[in-house]
């Protein structure tokens, strides 16, 4: 197997530091925000919440609870599908409740959350309604309008156009089709097949850019964000936030920061381009959400992605999330591979979330329309301590709460991962070395260690358990069993 030394000529050899159990006390620095999404589908009553799982949640060292939309749903019953934003869904009210769309519930839900030291996090949909939200006849002017071909046999769209190129009347027939000018669905196009269009029939597409009445429709978001921040909520994850204008983000933002100090507002920009990215996050949001839960360890995109987009906004990396599949499923429930990535994601990003039941393993996904009580399942597994350890072991060093210098390095043994983490000043570097190997054992010989860490500083051989001890000389080796990770500390 190939050495794979560096062409770089080798420094001198590195200074050797005393042993030690913990490399440092937890430094007095920003932490990037340890975030579990309690998915409200699968958990029942509100009220039930708390008691459940909050002391469990702090135990394993998250510091923000994260809840999907709570609002009462249009008919599909999509948790995104929001009618009326000022009515709670019953869904989740307790049984017998005199007032099922009642916020008083959450609001009670977020004091236990702040006794617990636990921020909470909400998510903010104001790109779309429902499309039977009594907004759309009330305010038909705050939606975006398209030229709608519509299939008579069951009503369903399947095409919009702008009003101003509609849609070719010689392509549908007047007997299967009707062309008419109505509110708008969001839709999205499939980049491998321009051909492809998904349409959501149940959504209404808002006009934040352009509405007519757009000064009004602003002052809805703003005081529908009052609303929230009155209930004692500390920070938004802003659904699709790169399909909102930066000036009225900028407008909210600057409302609810005027209105509670340190409000927190975390954009959800996955699948957007740099150019969108910064316009949007010049708004003032504090975080984005990255792409690291797609990579697969090798392609240049994932570092690249990360050195074009930091420069904008720190991130927030995820094994997993409510919208995508579950890891234990893929990965025919294996708790090693479970255990790794959220490490890597608490590794990659300034900060992290990972969606309740990541930690037993579950592998039922979770559906925004469907899921319901019965999804959840025994564990498979309980990795809580080591996710615990893992958010201390963040908590300690500062390249992991910035996003900071990434180097992706170019190793000869494409089963082997090398990847640097580097704090903004420079002055900390966190190397990850990691067997991508699944099924064998791989021999990883790095003959000059200072190319890879160059800070003319002792090296320390880390893990999450909290054990250090110092690396003698300037070369490293080591057999990585699959799956299995090391670190390597600089400072």
């Amino acid at each position: 197997m190939s050495n794979a030394k560096p062409a770089k000529p080798a420094k001198p050899a590195i200074a050797v530091a005393k042993p030690a159990k913990n490399t440092a006390d937890p430094v007095k620095q920003a932490m990037g925000p340890r975030i579990y999404n309690l998915f409200p589908r699968v958990l029942g009553p509100i009220t039930t919440w708390g008691d459940k799982h909050l002391d469990r949640i702090k135990k394993m060292g998250f510091d923000w609870i994260y809840v999907n939309p709570l609002n009462y749903p249009g008919f599909s019953g999509s948790l995104y599908s929001i009618k009326d934003f000022y009515r709670f869904n019953p869904l989740f009210a307790p049984a017998g409740a005199a007032d099922p769309h009642s916020w008083a519930p959450l609001e009670a839900f977020i004091k236990q959350c702040h006794e617990k030291g636990l921020k909470f996090m909400y998510d903010l949909v104001i790109n779309h309604t429902s499309i039977d939200s009594p907004l759309v006849e009330e305010h038909r002017d705050w939606y975006v309008i398209k030229s709608v071909v519509v299939r008579k046999s069951d009503g369903k769209v399947i095409k919009q156009c702008p009003i101003d190129e509609p849609a070719n009347e010689r392509h549908f027939n007047e007997k299967n089709y009707t062309i008419e000018e109505r509110v708008a669905h969001p839709c999205a196009i499939d980049p491998d097949d321009s051909r492809k269009v998904t349409i959501w029939g149940d959504l209404a597409e808002i006009n934040n850019k352009s509405s007519p009445d757009k000064e009004n429709l602003l002052k809805y978001w703003l005081d529908l964000v009052s609303f929230y921040i009155d209930m004692g909520m500390d920070g938004f994850r802003c659904d699709a936030a790169y399909k909102v204008p930066a000036e009225t983000w900028k407008a909210i933002i600057t409302m609810a920061r005027k209105k509670k100090t340190g409000m927190v507002f975390a954009a959800e920009t996955l699948g957007c381009t740099l150019d969108q990215l910064k316009e949007t996050v010049s708004a003032g949001f504090d975080y984005i959400y990255s792409s690291s839960k797609y990579w697969d360890f090798t392609a240049a995109w994932c570092p690249e992605q990360y050195e074009s987009f930091r420069a904008a906004a720190p991130s927030i990396s995820f094994p997993e999330s409510h919208d995508t599949p579950r890891l234990a499923q893929e990965t025919n429930r294996r708790d090693d591979v479970q255990r790794f990535r959220y490490l890597f994601a608490a590794f990659f990003s300034s900060g992290v979330m990972m969606p309740i039941g990541y930690e037993f393993g579950f592998t039922r996904p979770f559906n925004v329309v469907s899921s319901s009580t019965t999804d959840w399942q025994a564990p498979n597994f309980d990795i809580s301590g080591f996710i615990g350890k893992v958010n201390a072991f963040k908590q300690r060093f500062r390249c992991l709460n910035e996003d900071g210098p990434m180097k992706h390095f170019d190793y000869g043994n494409k089963g082997i991962l090398l990847l640097r983490k580097t704090s903004i000043d420079l002055k900390q570097h966190l190397l990850l070395i990691y067997n991508k190997d699944w099924n064998n054992p791989q021999d990883v010989p790095l003959d000059s260690v200072p190319f890879f860490l160059d800070l003319d500083k002792p090296v320390m051989l880390v893990d999450v358990e909290g054990d250090a001890k110092p690396l003698e000389g300037s070369s490293w080796r080591a057999t990585l069993k699959p799956n299995e990770h090391v670190f390597l500390l600089q400072e």
